[in-house]
């Protein structure tokens, strides 16, 4: 079956294009975490019903970025350590790499780009908001994590046309054009606030407003992605920095080093060993 931008659009509007869900045990924790009334205690029983979770919080609790004097030995005591809005951006990364991963090789090898791109970018991106901004850098992380996100089921729908798979221009093309709605559509599926819905949609365009002029996610994944990109065939690889608007808005007209980043590079790399 040929696919083309106009039967992927057609699918996603009349709810065809399977799109990737979270795993229970990631929404649960989001939802408890946004209980005001719920403890880091509660969380922490949630992710210990999921054996691969909780070791890798209690990894990332011990890891460089959050380490204390003592090891953490439980997940509870990880998650008090990281906090309870850093827990809930962690559950939720941790278990997407799976999304980032495909049997067929063409499909993989897009994928594991992407999610090589999507782990630069969010890490920045929490440098970023740290650093600039009045936002939350854990949000910036995962803004930055899911800004590609829509890749994947247009990925997988290609998977069964060859054809296609073995045009890289046009698979390009058709790509570019489609994912930042998919992927808009996904977080708005998984119930992602709408200040994060519209990162994939707008990162790609480079007069997006901002927030009434203040510096919103956006503008963060939109600069942090400007700032790691290694294809010089994304549309974003040869812009004037200068017309990017996110740039000003974060007080970064020239580059990154007017934000006052000392070990700045080292907690980058941090925290792309914390997600990866």
């Amino acid at each position: 079956m040929s696919i083309t931008t106009e039967s992927i659009i057609d699918d996603l509007e009349n709810d065809r294009l399977p799109l990737p869900t979270l795993p229970e045990v990631a929404i649960r924790v989001r939802e408890t975490a946004d209980d005001e009334s719920a403890s880091i205690t509660d969380v922490a029983k949630i992710i210990e019903t999921d054996a691969a979770l909780s070791a890798r919080i209690v990894q990332v609790g011990n890891s460089a970025l959050y380490r204390g004097v003592n090891p953490a030995e439980t997940v509870q005591a990880a998650a008090m350590r990281m906090g309870l809005d850093t827990v809930r951006t962690l559950a939720t990364s941790l278990v997407m790499k799976q999304l980032f991963q495909a049997t067929h090789p063409v499909i993989d090898l897009y994928l594991r780009k992407a999610w090589k791109q999507s782990t630069d970018v969010a890490a920045l991106s929490a440098m970023i908001a740290r650093n600039a901004t009045r936002l939350e850098s854990d949000s910036a992380l995962l803004a930055g994590l899911t800004h590609c996100i829509g890749l994947s089921p247009i990925l997988v729908k290609a998977e069964g046309d060859s054809e296609l798979l073995n045009n890289a221009d046009k698979l390009d093309s058709l790509l570019y054009e489609l994912y930042p709605s998919v992927g808009s559509q996904i977080l708005k599926s998984w119930g992602f606030s709408d200040q994060l819905v519209k990162v994939p949609l707008e990162h790609l365009n480079t007069e997006h407003p901002g927030n009434d002029g203040e510096a919103d996610y956006v503008d963060i994944v939109q600069v942090a992605l400007i700032q790691t990109l290694d294809d010089d065939t994304h549309p974003l690889a040869n812009v004037d920095q200068a017309l990017v608007g996110a740039f000003a808005r974060l007080g970064m007209q020239d580059s990154l080093e007017e934000i006052n980043m000392i070990g700045g590079v080292i907690e980058v790399e941090e925290i792309k060993a914390a997600i990866l």
